[in-house]
């Protein structure tokens, strides 16, 4: 809870002593970021294969249509 003496855009007291730095890098380490977006594909995929594993049918694609031959 907050009194009127402080602004809603100050933070906290407690959070008033710390400082953000950021540091440059000479390149972006673009293999972690690529091991990064794997690992999330790899877990929606699970994720999606836990949902479907019950489910007799595939599920409908979007659209609700199906492919006509």
């Amino acid at each position: 809870m907050t009194t009127g003496a402080e602004s809603p855009s100050a933070p906290p007291e407690r959070m008033r002593d710390y400082r953000v730095e950021a540091e440059l890098r000479p390149s972006p380490d673009l293999h972690k970021l690529a091991q990064v977006f794997i690992g999330m594909a790899q877990a929606r995929a699970r994720q999606e294969h836990r949902e479907n594993a019950g489910q007799e049918s595939p599920p409908e694609p979007p659209g609700g249509q199906g492919v006509e031959s």
